[in-house]
């Protein structure tokens, strides 16, 4: 049987290793009497789908089950009114797992989670471990949290060996994992990244000294990061890991009133991080796994964000520059997934009224910044041969690789009057899949 990305799955390919055994939280799939029985050991339960995002946690204190989900909340004393409910109204997957809620502080206290990236540039690369931007812990001394910190990233590096001898076209994961104050640690899940994820892209791009200062800062999106990046930045965007033509994309500010969410035209206020991640988790996080990264403040023309997309294709091994178009977003939106007009690089920037800038000087660094880009992500994905990159300046000599797409919608170059590069971009697609 063909191993799959599932839960499942990847449970029972992890319980093969001997070292991993102990440490795995237990997974099975989802039934009556699975619930039954895990609620009665565990007293508190997390259902998942098996593939993807979201979760439902169940909970028996004191006879009175507590069933809260991203969406919703509520409470029983019966376990067949509990699981009717859930069924009904919750389940909304094919497949589902139930696995211990070993972070419910009311009845596992001093339990704390670590979420790990492990990533290599290629399948033959050696895999890195990649921490999550974490203080010591406040209950434990230097010296202990650094001997926690050897002990997680050891795990880590084993789990993703494991899983990436099985799946060799995967070269990111992500290891969400619990320890406590007595040493113990558990591998609550593993995520699986394929090449086409932002934040497998996002830690190929780094690992390359000459691109890191082009990249924006960008982590998984958790209500610490959510913290931690407000505080510093004070305005962030949100993304899912997977997507494209920004759908799911939103911005949030930390302002003097509160918390700003903007998606689209529409902006919404909340007075607390809690409000604002609660709101997050049901509108965002349900559906898909998401990245926060730093708010590029975008040059504008008439007050309007822009930015550049940029096509990259190969040919015989060598990528070439095919394609550039700006990209202007409509008004009162803060990205350009929605643009009002398109325009060539050139008409952009005399529209943008900044005289100062070299736009050729600018033009020849992009182009440089692309092939170099392009160069990287062919290590970890050595299929692909187009690339359209989104690009964000902040001035003539500050550019910004926002991300890149393996299918970049090409049919824009085609609206502008001149239809030149638009089929100079469809003839070099046709001469690097011709087998001749």
């Amino acid at each position: 049987m063909k191993a799959n990305w599932g839960r499942v799955s990847l449970y029972k390919q992890l319980w093969s290793e001997e070292l991993l055994q102990k440490h795995l939280v237990e997974t099975a799939l989802f039934s009556k009497e699975v619930l039954l029985s895990s609620i009665e050991k565990y007293k508190s339960v997390l259902i998942k789908p098996a593939f993807g995002s979201g979760q439902i946690c169940i909970s028996l204190i004191n006879g009175i089950y507590a069933i809260r989900s991203y969406q919703n909340a509520m409470t029983t004393d019966s376990l067949d009114e509990a699981y009717e409910y859930i069924v009904e109204n919750e389940i909304h997957w094919k497949y589902a797992i139930v696995q211990p809620s070993l972070l419910h502080a009311e009845l596992f206290p001093n339990h704390f989670p670590y979420i790990a990236t492990v990533h290599r540039d290629s399948p033959s690369a050696e895999w890195v471990f990649i921490p999550e931007p974490k203080k010591n812990h406040p209950s434990l001394g230097k010296f202990i949290f650094e001997n926690f910190i050897r002990k997680l990233k050891k795990l880590a590096i084993l789990t993703a060996q494991s899983l990436g001898n099985t799946f060799p076209n995967c070269n990111t994961v992500v290891v969400e994992m619990i320890y406590n104050l007595q040493g113990d640690i558990w591998i609550q899940d593993t995520i699986l990244h394929p090449p086409i994820s932002k934040w497998s892209q996002y830690q190929t791009l780094v690992t390359q000294a000459s691109l890191r200062s082009y990249v924006p800062h960008t982590a998984l999106l958790t209500k610490i990061s959510l913290h931690d990046f407000l505080e510093k930045y004070k305005r962030v965007i949100i993304k899912p890991c997977l997507g494209q033509e920004g759908k799911g994309v939103a911005t949030i500010s930390l302002t003097s009133h509160g918390y700003e969410l903007h998606s689209g035209r529409k902006t919404l206020t909340m007075s607390t991080l809690d409000e604002a991640y609660q709101f997050i988790e049901k509108n965002y996080l349900s559906k898909k796994y998401y990245l926060i990264q730093k708010w590029i403040p975008l040059i504008t023309i008439d007050d309007c964000p822009i930015d550049v997309r940029v096509v990259t294709q190969k040919l015989d091994s060598i990528w070439y520059v095919t394609g550039k178009i700006v990209k202007v977003a409509s008004q009162d939106y803060m990205i350009t997934n929605v643009a009002q007009k398109l325009l060539t690089f050139e008409d952009a920037f005399h529209q943008a009224k900044l005289p100062y800038m070299n736009i050729d000087r600018l033009e020849n660094k992009i182009n440089q910044m692309c092939i170099a880009a392009s160069h990287t992500l062919e290590k970890e994905n050595p299929n692909i041969s187009l690339v359209g990159f989104d690009i964000g300046m902040t001035s003539a000599t500050h550019v910004f690789i926002i991300e890149g797409n393996y299918t970049p919608e090409l049919s824009m170059f085609n609206l502008l009057d001149d239809k030149t590069m638009y089929r100079d971009i469809l003839n070099f697609k046709k001469r690097s899949s011709s087998p001749f």
